[in-house]
């Protein structure tokens, strides 16, 4: 159930980020393993948007049965339109459209990703089992973030960077991919990361391609060498901190502070309302990290929804994968 002791810090306005544009699910779909789909259901001028990965599950008796997965991020479903004065029954009636959809595509579970800006999780509660799953820390684009949200520990760090001599330099065209995949390969043998966070060059490209006009490459150079790099995705009202190399012999430059900072300015700039730090996992030195940058800001929370639509048969794919999963839903994955 939704846990409403955890709601914290909800948006003043909606806002629509970049996991909200069809392409973000064509992006992901390779990712996810599935096919990206986006499901629309409207009536008397309301829409619900859902956008999903369709992925294969297993057979049973010959038959093949699918799951659906909301691309990385959070996005959805949502609600447009003049939904606010009856969202019980427009919900309902969205539930028994999409119930009979998931039998004609043989479709036997939903994990949903919820968009934590939009704070309309608390609506889908009726039908999907949603549950807090943690913060994500943003900085309000519209005020002096640096005076109002950053600690104290974060205004000195950027001061200290700028003292050192580290500059930032923006890449629109993506021209530094190169040192920026260089840089990401030590990310990733400090977290060692799993398949799912291990992104090839050519996903990479995938992102250029797809997105052109969505990303930038921020870098941070010290003594003419690319020391830090990240990828920072544009959405219609939010930046989103995406992805980040960086070499650990310079660390005590506090270059990534800078980064981060520059990249929210740019970000101003370009009109966008939240900068998008992402979540962490609770208790670790990233959550501890990315408090600095809100400890006056906004934290938004992070709901996922899940749902089994045929109960046989998930429950025999369950038995088939040799009992159920503790970490992962649906439970017959690993």
């Amino acid at each position: 159930m939704l846990n409403t002791d955890k709601l914290g810090n909800c948006g003043d306005f909606d806002v629509k980020s970049i996991f909200m544009d069809e392409r973000w699910g064509t992006l992901q779909q390779k990712k996810e393993q599935g096919k990206a789909i986006t499901y629309v259901y409207e009536k008397d001028g309301v829409r619900i948007v859902y956008p999903f990965i369709k992925r294969k599950a297993e057979r049973v008796d010959q038959v093949e049965y699918f799951d659906l997965v909301t691309p990385r991020g959070y996005c959805g479903p949502w609600l447009e339109g003049n939904w606010e004065l009856n969202y019980t029954k427009v919900i309902s009636e969205f539930n028994r459209e999409f119930v009979k959809y998931c039998a004609e595509e043989n479709i036997i579970a939903e994990y949903i990703r919820f968009s934590p800006w939009n704070n309309q999780s608390q609506y889908f509660a009726g039908i999907y089992d949603v549950n807090f799953y943690g913060f994500i820390y943003c900085n309000d684009l519209t005020v002096d973030f640096f005076n109002l949200e950053y600690s104290s520990a974060v205004r000195r760090a950027i001061r200290r960077a700028e003292k050192n001599g580290v500059t930032i330099e923006f890449d629109p065209a993506a021209n530094s991919i190169d040192k920026f995949m260089e840089l990401y390969a030590f990310t990733e043998s400090k977290y060692e990361v799993g398949d799912y966070y291990h992104f090839e060059r050519s996903f990479v490209e995938r992102y250029i391609e797809l997105m052109p006009e969505n990303i930038v490459f921020v870098n941070a150079i010290y003594e003419n060498q690319v020391i830090v790099s990240d990828l920072i995705l544009l959405g219609e009202d939010v930046a989103h901190y995406h992805i980040s190399g960086s070499n650990p012999e310079f660390i005590h430059l506090q270059a990534n502070s800078l980064v981060l900072y520059k990249s929210s300015l740019y970000a101003a700039e370009k009109g966008k309302k939240l900068f998008d730090l992402g979540r962490a996992k609770k208790g670790s030195a990233l959550e501890t990290y990315k408090k600095k940058f809100v400890a006056g800001g906004k934290e938004y929370p992070s709901d996922v929804g899940t749902i089994v639509r045929n109960k046989v048969v998930y429950d025999m794919l369950v038995m088939q994968a040799g009992g159920a999963s503790e970490i992962y839903f649906p439970a017959y994955r690993r």
